[in-house]
C-alpha cells in the first residue's frame, strides 16, 4: 500500500479530570492533524479512549489500518504509553513511534542516567535516591532534583535547584510526599539548552536545532524549562522562555550535538522519531561542552509543538511531517508481511513429500 493512500487511525486518549479548555484544545489539535493528513490523500479517522485501547480499536482490521500513536500518557499510570503500545503489538497493529521497552525506559530516569553512562554519552553526574536518608554525601552543587518517573517537567521549578545537602534532602522529601516516588539528582548545568529532533530508521537524520532562549532570565540558576514555562500560559516563566528556531552555534558544537543525538537515539532503541535535550556548559576559555539531560521518545507532536517546528524548519509542512512518520510505519508493516510470507513459503516447502 502506498504511503499516500495509507488508512490511518489517529489514536489519542483523554483524561477524566481535563478542563473544558483542555478538551477544546485537544479537539482543535486533532482536527489539525486529521485535516493535514486528509489533504494529502490519507483516509484518517480519530479514535479516542480513556485507558482501554482494545475496545477502542476493536472495529479496525490491523492488516488495513496504520495507527498513528498520539498517546502521551495514561491518567494515574506510570509509563501508560508503553502499556498501550504493548497492547497494540498483541493485537497485531503496526503503529508509529517507539516500542514499549524504549518508552518504559525513558520514564525511569535513574536507568536513563545509567544507560547514558554505559554508552559513554556525556550526561551530568547524577544518581537516584529513594528517600532523603539515602543522601549520605553529595558534592555536585548546584544540583537539580526531579521525580524519578514523571515527565513533562513535573516538579521542575526554581525550588528544584538545591545548593546544600540539607536543601537536597528537603527537596527529595517534597517529591516523596507529592509523587510517592524517589528522585533523580544531577549536577545542574548552567548554560544554554538546545533540543535536537531525530527521525528515521536505519540511517536516522537530525532535524534543525532549537534553543530555549533564556536571555530574559538574568539568574543563570533560574534558566531552565519548568512546569510553568510549558503548561501555565501567561505565567512569568511561560513568557520568558521563547524558542529560538535558528540558534547560533559553532560548527564544532553542531557536529557534537548531532553525533551525540544520533548515538543516543540508537543506544535507546528509538525508531521513527524522538528528541534529545542538551545543556551546554562553557568553560573559562569559552569552550562549549554538551550534556544530555533528557531523552524523549514521545515528544509533543502537535502542529504548534517543538517537533513539528523542527520539521517545518527542515522544509516539511505539518501534514508532510506526519505523513513521513506514517510512511516509516508502513515500511515496517511491509517488511513484517514480507517476512511472514517468506516463512510461510519455507514451511510449505518443508512439508512437501520428497
Amino acid at each position: 500500500m502506498a504511503n499516500d493512500k495509507a488508512r490511518v487511525i489517529v489514536l489519542y486518549n483523554y483524561y477524566l479530570n481535563r478542563t473544558a479548555e483542555e478538551a477544546e484544545l485537544g479537539d482543535r489539535q486533532t482536527r489539525e492533524m486529521l485535516d493535514a493528513l486528509r489533504a494529502l490523500g490519507h483516509v484518517a479517522e480519530p479514535v479516542e479512549f480513556h485507558s482501554d485501547v482494545k475496545a477502542a480499536v476493536a472495529h479496525y482490521d490491523p492488516n488495513e489500518w496504520i495507527v498513528f500513536n498520539w498517546v502521551e500518557g495514561i491518567e494515574n499510570e506510570v509509563a501508560g504509553d508503553s502499556r498501550i503500545c504493548a497492547e497494540l503489538d498483541a493485537l497485531g497493529f503496526t503503529y508509529t513511534g517507539n516500542p514499549p521497552a524504549t518508552l518504559r525506559l525513558s520514564v525511569e530516569k535513574g536507568r536513563v542516567k545509567r544507560m547514558l553512562e554505559r554508552w559513554n554519552i556525556p550526561t551530568p553526574e547524577g544518581r537516584d535516591f529513594l528517600t532523603p536518608d539515602q543522601v549520605q554525601s553529595w558534592t555536585h552543587f548546584p544540583a537539580i532534583v526531579k521525580p524519578v518517573s514523571q515527565h513533562c517537567s513535573a516538579a521542575v521549578t526554581r525550588d528544584a535547584v538545591a545548593h546544600t545537602v540539607e536543601a537536597l534532602r528537603a527537596r527529595i522529601a517534597h517529591i516523596n510526599q507529592a509523587f510517592h516516588e524517589g528522585a533523580v539528582v544531577e549536577r545542574f548545568i548552567a548554560g544554554r539548552e538546545i533540543n535536537v529532533g531525530i527521525w528515521g530508521n536505519g540511517r536516522p537524520r537530525v532535524l534543525p536545532l532549537r534553543e530555549i532562549d533564556f536571555s530574559l532570565i538574568p539568574d543563570p540558576l533560574h534558566q531552565m524549562v519548568t512546569w510553568d514555562s510549558k503548561w501555565t500560559p501567561n505565567s512569568a516563566e511561560w513568557n520568558t522562555t521563547p524558542v529560538n528556531e535558528r540558534p547560533l552555534v559553532s560548527n564544532a558544537l553542531r557536529e557534537q550535538l548531532e553525533d551525540i543525538a544520533i548515538r543516543t537515539y540508537r543506544a535507546f532503541g528509538c525508531r521513527d522519531y524522538a528528541r534529545v535535550d542538551f545543556r551546554i556548559e562553557q568553560d573559562a576559555q569559552g569552550n562549549e561542552r554538551p550534556f544530555v539531560v533528557d531523552v524523549n521518545p514521545n515528544p509533543d507532536i502537535t502542529a504548534d509543538g517543538g517537533f513539528a517546528g523542527a520539521c517545518r524548519a527542515a522544509g516539511y509542512s505539518y501534514g508532510q511531517a506526519i505523513s513521513n512518520i506514517i510512511g516509516m510505519a508502513v515500511a515496517r508493516r511491509n517488511r513484517k508481511n514480507a517476512l511472514r510470507a517468506t516463512l510461510s513459503t519455507r514451511r510449505v516447502r518443508v512439508a512437501l513429500p520428497a
